[in-house]
């Protein structure tokens, strides 16, 4: 059965365009993801090189860009008969809301000092749910600026600046 992303229908690149911003990929990681899509459909092979051509980037940008894609679980590289395959589905794929990056996390454990506990774990999933993670990071930096480093005083921040349309 085929999934949503695959049916014929469906244009995976104006998908990728309308949502970049939500998947948070940068304007280089996009054109990646674009073109490995565009040469899978006309059948052609994917290399490094000809992704660095048309992207006008040396090899080594792009394969940074193509590490954070497969870190972020967009991309899975593998090889098969000699020949590497580039999937793009993990784009596509429904992740659960609650989900947040390690990134995040790591960041708020780095800060804290400490491992995070389970309650503070979901509240910033559920803030990851309405803010984007550069405004909960930034609340979270105004909360050490202030010495008041709990979830609650970062929910109260949050809430304050989507009040006030700062967010």
């Amino acid at each position: 059965m085929k999934k949503w992303y695959q049916e014929r229908y469906f244009s995976r690149r104006d998908w990728l365009l309308e949502n970049m911003n939500r998947l948070e990929i940068s304007p280089t990681q996009g054109l990646i993801l674009l073109l490995i899509d565009y040469y899978q459909e006309g059948r052609q092979v994917v290399t490094m090189e000809n992704l660095a051509m048309q992207c006008h980037l040396d090899l080594e940008e792009i394969d940074a860009a193509i590490d954070d894609l497969v870190k972020m679980d967009y991309l899975v590289i593998s090889t098969k008969n000699r020949k590497v395959y580039f999937d793009i589905s993990g784009v596509f794929e429904d992740r659960p809301k609650l989900e947040v990056s390690r990134d995040l996390f790591e960041v708020f454990e780095e800060e804290f000092g400490r491992p995070l506990s389970q309650k503070e774990m979901i509240a910033i999933s559920q803030w990851q749910q309405s803010y984007d993670s550069k405004t909960i990071i930034k609340a979270l930096r105004e909360a050490v600026i202030q010495e008041k480093l709990s979830t609650s005083y970062i929910d109260r921040i949050l809430e304050n600046w989507s009040r006030n349309g700062k967010v």
